[in-house]
């Protein structure tokens, strides 16, 4: 046998020996499967848009949860805080998210994040620092409405970033890696709490609870620096500088032509029309308003934990509190994780499956959660429960990643739909616990877990419905492509050749 006729063997399994490889590689990280030189721009991608986009998220969710870790931690009592003023707090945060949300998501399309960033996350250090010299509970409501102006977008300013860097194959798994900074920072937040109340509860005259927001405030001065000088702008306006070369913002606009050449320019009245009419963007919303309801009831347990004092004193220690309840949160990123990296890969960008099993498993989770005893002689169950409540909020990242696919191409109206998740979020966040999660009702709030399981259907429902919205849409697109190529065939005289010319199909970009 010749070496030619060896070579020529060998080659088909060679071949497919590569094909597996380069399968698993893509399966494990998507960029490593990729020339060299693309590679090299992820990783800068990866570097600056991802740390800055987890470690700011990260921060903003730890100062979230301290509120709540610093009401069971002594705020409470030192304030006199025995009414319904957590929920005030929270509806003045939320609507003061919902006033300055798409404003601030529009202004992004405008102007560089390597200044505007920042400047927000100056003005939210400073007030956060404030929150440890809080004294009576209309400071609260202040201090947190301001905090929400300033902290008002940045999730859906960064995932917008990332909607206009990365391709779909990629996105819903950097989507959710920024996303579990969400359950981490409440992780961290009980952590902290419980050590900040061991360590440093009286120093300098100060409650553990004060010295909380101080370490919160601190940490976010140090992330604030490398953002001024590294953070990105769209590939369409990226110029070169000390970390993006021309070449590489090149491949970058060539990776995602539908964003990479679209330069914002003013709004007009065209794309305001879009954001009103297009259904798919008000399906997306619903979506993200069911799925914060759907967050809720997980909020439970800290209070279940120390309204067990009240039933056998001394069944946990403030310490004990914090930290037991974090692994819910461990639970939301490791299926946050699983179902990005599914619906990246194995099911190719299709969000929806992912979004319907959340609020499924989610539903009877929260149904249960209503009709068993809230103080079982057994409490491993009930304990379970709330450890799996998270389902619906872990795949938050697949609604998020689906805004950034559909409007793809227009970066006005994919901003204002990334805002608008953010704000029909918040509008449930100010609404529905004061009805259905009142403080004065928890850990109870059989209504409220009631209610959360009829969301959770509702969220189903709705991820179908724009699947099948999208799908016919998909369908009548594919029927108008063929009836154009039939109509331009049909109006082709045959060449010398006896063959049709297909020049102008090909103009037309249908082949």
């Amino acid at each position: 046998m010749s070496p030619s006729t060896l070579s020529d063997n060998d080659q088909p399994h060679n071949h497919e020996q590569q094909a597996g490889t380069s399968l698993w590689r893509r399966l494990l990280w998507d960029s490593w499967d990729k020339p060299p030189e693309e590679r090299k721009l992820i990783l800068k991608m990866d570097l600056t848009l991802m740390t800055f986009g987890c470690l700011g998220t990260f921060i903003k969710y730890l100062d979230k949860s301290n509120l709540s870790s610093a009401f069971v931690s002594g705020m409470k009592e030192e304030l006199s805080l025995y009414g319904n003023q957590m929920n005030y707090a929270s509806t003045a945060y939320s609507v003061a998210n919902i006033i300055a949300l798409w404003p601030c998501n529009l202004l992004l399309t405008r102007t560089n994040p390597r200044w505007f960033i920042p400047f927000l996350e100056i003005g939210w250090t400073i007030i956060t620092f404030c929150q440890s010299a809080m004294t009576k509970a209309v400071h609260i409501y202040v201090l947190r409405a301001i905090l929400a102006i300033f902290e008002t977008g940045h999730f859906s300013a960064v995932v917008y970033l990332c909607g206009a860097w990365y391709k779909k194959e990629e996105l819903a798994r950097r989507i959710a890696i920024i996303n579990i900074t969400t359950a981490i920072g409440p992780m961290f937040s009980s952590y902290l709490q419980a050590a900040a109340y061991n360590g440093l509860n009286g120093v300098h005259g100060k409650s553990g609870w004060r010295w909380l927001f101080i370490i919160d405030g601190s940490i976010s001065l140090a992330i604030i620096l490398p953002q001024i000088f590294f953070y990105p702008d769209v590939p369409a306006r990226q110029k070169p500088d000390r970390l993006f070369t021309a070449r590489e913002i090149e491949i970058a606009r060539n990776r995602n032509p539908k964003e990479g050449r679209v330069k914002q320019g003013a709004f007009t009245l065209k794309q305001v029309k879009r954001w009103v009419f297009t259904i798919d963007i008000w399906l997306l919303w619903l979506i993200s308003f069911c799925n914060c309801v759907c967050q809720q009831p997980l909020l439970s347990m800290p209070y279940w934990l120390k309204e067990w004092n009240t039933i056998t004193p001394g069944s946990y220690t403030v310490a004990q509190i914090n930290n037991y309840t974090t692994p819910i949160q461990a639970v939301i990123v490791v299926i946050t994780l699983a179902m990005a990296w599914t619906s990246d890969t194995l099911l190719h960008g299709r969000r929806w499956p992912l979004l319907v099993v959340g609020s499924s498993v989610a539903a009877v989770i929260f149904l249960t959660l209503a009709s068993t005893p809230i103080f079982p002689e057994n409490r491993a169950g009930r304990w379970t429960l709330y450890y799996l409540s998270g389902f619906c909020q872990a795949s938050s990242s697949m609604f998020w990643a689906w805004t950034q696919d559909t409007l793809s191409g227009d970066p006005a109206t994919r901003a204002f739909a990334s805002g608008g998740l953010n704000v029909w979020a918040y509008v449930a966040d100010a609404t529905i616990p004061l009805g259905l999660f009142k403080t004065v009702d928890q850990p109870g709030v059989v209504a409220g877990n009631y209610g959360a399981a009829g969301f959770a259907v509702l969220h189903s429902l709705t991820a179908l419905t724009l699947a099948y919205v999208q799908y016919r849409r998909r369908g009548r697109s594919r029927v108008a492509i063929v009836e154009d190529v039939e109509d331009v065939e049909e109006s082709q005289a045959p060449d010398r050749g006896g063959n049709k010319s297909t020049s102008v199909v090909r103009e037309s970009g249908v082949y």
